[in-house]
């Protein structure tokens, strides 16, 4: 595979990768609906730690009732999470194995500037897994600007 054609299609696993890993994340689990529960539960941590340090039965006994109701919100965001986990890395996996499998190894398929380190040469060249990396990084952080989680 020539040099272009390499660096086309890492470059588009890597577009692949984090659009499908950010959408994934809106449509699996919402964040605005988890960063709600997640507040709600660090909420009633706070006032149980406050009430134990001063030794507040009452309101013990009143966050101690929310228990149940605060503990099915936490798996619920356990769960959430999870799913989104599993799934993002079963996509890039997928996403890098094909990469491996088509881009034979020690290939460079970018080459990223070094002449301020490196006068001499000042080219360093990057192999498929190094440019999947920093394309998917790249990317997830414009997808995510995209869908509005950033």
């Amino acid at each position: 595979m020539d040099f272009f054609s390499s660096l086309l299609l890492v470059t588009g696993a890597g577009i692949f990768n984090a659009t499908v890993n950010t959408f994934l994340s809106v449509k699996i689990s919402s964040p605005e609906k988890l960063r709600r529960l997640q507040e709600e539960v660090k909420d009633y941590r706070e006032q149980l730690e406050a009430a134990k340090k001063a030794s507040d039965t009452k309101v013990m006994k009143s966050l101690e009732k929310r228990r149940k109701y605060i503990d099915t919100l936490s798996n619920e965001v356990s769960s959430a999470t999870l799913k989104q986990t599993l799934a993002s890395l079963a996509i890039t996996l997928v996403a890098f194995y094909l990469v491996m499998w088509l881009i034979p190894q020690g290939s460079p398929v970018a080459y990223l500037s070094t002449y301020l380190w490196n006068p001499q040469d000042g080219l360093a060249s990057l192999d498929p897994v190094l440019w999947f990396m920093v394309t998917t990084f790249y990317f997830s952080i414009v997808s995510r600007k995209v869908f509005g989680l950033a």
